[in-house]
């Protein structure tokens, strides 16, 4: 085999590598590019042994210095601060502790209530709720409104 072959071979190999950090293909393209790394180095050590011991020295720098590198472009490098201009949504709905309505649907446990005119998701603690039931709101987790049964 040509030098220049086992150097096409092993470069695309470690291009094989680094790809597979980015398409999930269930290991299809690590297993391609071991064995396209592992032939080549074979041949590169039948060719020269200075070749060979030079491959392995390579791969074992490249292949943690690409590794790293991918996974740094995959996270999320940046603090994401309301300066910048990003902001968690406000869910609102503080407003409708103590409020009361009516289950627009059956409750179990979740479902929807007419609360101040407006449907709003809700859950129970539990307790089966049917439509048309008058409802009171007795606590908001978030955007979790939790309800019970009221007696108007």
């Amino acid at each position: 085999m040509s030098l220049e072959l086992i150097i096409v071979i092993y470069i695309a190999s470690i291009g094989i590598l680094f790809l597979e950090i980015f398409v999930p293909s269930g290991g299809v393209l690590a297993v391609a590019g071991v064995g396209g790394l592992l032939v080549s180095i074979y041949f590169g050590f039948v060719l020269s042994t200075l070749l060979g011991v030079l491959m392995i020295v390579t791969t074992i720098i490249a292949l943690p210095m690409l590794f790293f590198y991918g996974m740094r472009k995959m996270t999320l490098d940046k603090k994401l601060s309301t300066d910048e201009g990003f902001h968690s949504e406000k869910s609102g709905l503080d407003s409708l502790l103590d409020k009361e309505g009516t289950a627009a649907t059956n409750l179990r446990p979740s479902g929807t209530a007419l609360i101040s005119g407006k449907k709003v998701d809700v859950v129970t603690n539990g307790e089966l709720i049917d439509k048309g039931t008058p409802v009171k709101v007795v606590k908001i987790e978030g955007t979790r409104v939790v309800v019970k049964a009221h007696k108007a």
